[in-house]
């Protein structure tokens, strides 16, 4: 069954366009996280950003044009745009991949210095178990030299305390613990529990993942909008020619030149050797389904087809027939 295409509605085309937007902005934001880093300066961060902004922009614009050129047929034109697009694509992933690789940095100082905190507390709480361990065998002592009155009570005293204060370091320990790891540092060491690798492979081997993902993701998205465009474009453009057709022109005079090819399209959709259909007339004239939108427009002008009530095309000859 045949559907015809119809353009996208403001809710997914907003849709579409915010997705793109979060994608190319987290895709800068990513890429000027190592080129910020390179140099200290105020004036060559600057051109280092600007640098990376460049890319990126560059990178996705050539994406469009490529599908540009590709629509128009132009394959040297999309080639050379396409080669163009990965040297920047390959710029794009190892600044994001630096920059995620940064940012995961950050985060892995964070659960170190906190794992450093849980440790400290736990030193402290084994402190304060020997100096129980002491009072301990220390009033044992006063009880052997049956001086409990003298001695015992004070060691019971000093332990109950050490013993509150343990508990409250421990209360300590349990919040920094809580806190003391990010899901994604979590998920890291999982996979690298799971898989058995370094903890370091890991993080590489997520964070070029992550980058591949969303430089490809917002690359699909570009892609997506520059389709639609163009069919909108198409779309409005053969309105405009049906708007300017009016029934008392004379259709001859009207009529714009018809190809060289198109008089033998003709005479083989009419001696039953090609099937009336667009696909089949895009396959034989190797022509984009925009240009054979015309030449149908043209077919139904001159009377050899005719549009059915589901929308397919038929020769007028059969339905005559």
């Amino acid at each position: 069954m045949h559907y015809q295409r119809l353009p996208k509605g403001p809710f997914a085309l907003s849709v579409v366009y915010l997705i793109t937007g979060a994608s190319i902005a987290a895709s800068m934001v990513f890429s000027l996280l190592l080129f910020l880093s390179l140099e200290q300066g105020l004036l060559m961060k600057l051109m280092f950003g600007g640098l990376a902004l460049v890319f990126e922009v560059g990178k996705f614009y050539i994406w469009y044009e490529m599908g540009e050129r590709t629509n128009r047929g132009d394959a040297m034109g999309s080639l050379k745009a396409l080669c163009f697009y990965g040297v920047l694509a390959g710029l794009s992933i190892a600044g994001s991949v630096g920059g995620i690789n940064a940012a995961t940095n950050t985060l892995m100082q964070g659960d170190e210095a906190k794992a450093a905190e849980v440790q400290s507390y736990n030193d402290k709480i084994v402190s304060l178990d020997r100096e129980i361990e002491i009072n301990e065998q220390a009033a044992q002592a006063y009880i052997d030299m049956k001086r409990i009155a003298n001695g015992m009570t004070k060691m019971l005293a000093r332990n109950q305390e050490l013993r509150a204060r343990q508990d409250e370091l421990r209360r300590q320990r349990d919040k920094v613990a809580i806190t003391s790891q990010s899901s994604l540092m979590g998920l890291m060491s999982s996979l690298a529990d799971g898989l058995g690798w370094p903890l370091e492979r890991v993080q590489f081997g997520v964070v070029a993942a992550l980058s591949v993902l969303l430089d490809f993701f917002a690359a699909f998205f570009i892609s997506l909008l520059g389709e639609e465009t163009r069919f909108r474009r198409s779309r409005r453009k053969k309105e405009q020619q049906q708007v300017a057709v009016t029934p008392e022109v004379p259709a001859e005079p009207a009529m714009p030149a018809r190809p060289d090819y198109y008089h033998e399209l003709v005479a083989r959709l009419q001696a039953g050797e090609l099937r009336c259909a667009k696909g089949a007339v895009s396959r034989m004239l190797e022509k984009p389904l925009e240009e054979v939108e015309d030449i149908f427009h043209w077919l139904l002008q001159d009377g050899i087809v005719y549009r059915k009530p589901n929308r397919h095309f038929a020769l007028s000859q059969q339905d005559q027939s």
